[in-house]
């Protein structure tokens, strides 16, 4: 059974934990007209640690945004009008937040897919010690994964912005030559007036 099918069928905290999963970074609308199509892409194959894999998350970004706007295409009737600018919307969001940053598409769905796989794992089957240590410690992993991506995010914030104020300081230094030079001929002028007078 599809894994969004079970999903749907949690209840109690499980639910509300599932729907905290979602927001405007990844809309639970997504997940829902895509669950197929998001259930049947490799998102664990792209390595988050490899710019390499930067193409291959900006392909699943496209394919996203293709099936979103595919499926909006497809609403026909009263009800498929709205649904229809709905997912419009929503492909034009997630293509402008994650054009730049495909990487951190695919870190929020498999964040998102780890979670609601393991609140149906756990709504199914009784919790062993085992399977509660390996979540916590791949949560753990997540957390660090998360954290050392916003710090590389800053960094290359600060990066850009000390090339800011590299050019800044190339400016100061070209005024100060130009003020040095000028206070320099304005004082040759002054001792050539005084010479003369």
């Amino acid at each position: 059974m599809a894994m969004w099918i079970q999903a749907q069928q949690l209840q109690g905290d499980a639910l509300h934990q599932m729907q905290s999963l979602y927001g405007q970074h990844f809309p639970i609308e997504v997940r829902h007209y895509l669950s197929q199509w998001i259930e049947s892409q490799a998102w664990d194959a792209v390595d988050l640690d490899s710019s390499q894999d930067e193409f291959r998350a900006k392909r699943l970004l496209e394919g996203l945004v293709q099936e979103l706007q595919k499926k909006a295409e497809h609403q026909v009737g009263e009800d498929g009008f709205l649904l229809k600018i709905k997912l419009g919307h929503y492909a034009t969001q997630l293509k402008n937040t994650y054009d730049r940053c495909p990487m951190e598409l695919v870190r929020c769905i498999k964040h998102i897919l780890y979670h609601e796989q393991r609140l149906v794992r756990e709504a199914t089957n009784p919790s062993s010690p085992v399977g509660d240590l390996l979540d916590t410690m791949s949560q753990k992993h997540l957390q660090i994964n998360q954290t050392f991506e916003e710090l590389r995010l800053m960094t290359r914030d600060s990066e850009n912005d000390l090339s800011g104020l590299s050019g800044l300081q190339h400016t100061q230094e070209y005024f100060i030559i130009q003020y040095q030079e000028s206070v320099r001929v304005q004082g040759e002028a002054r001792g050539q007036l005084s010479i003369s007078a």
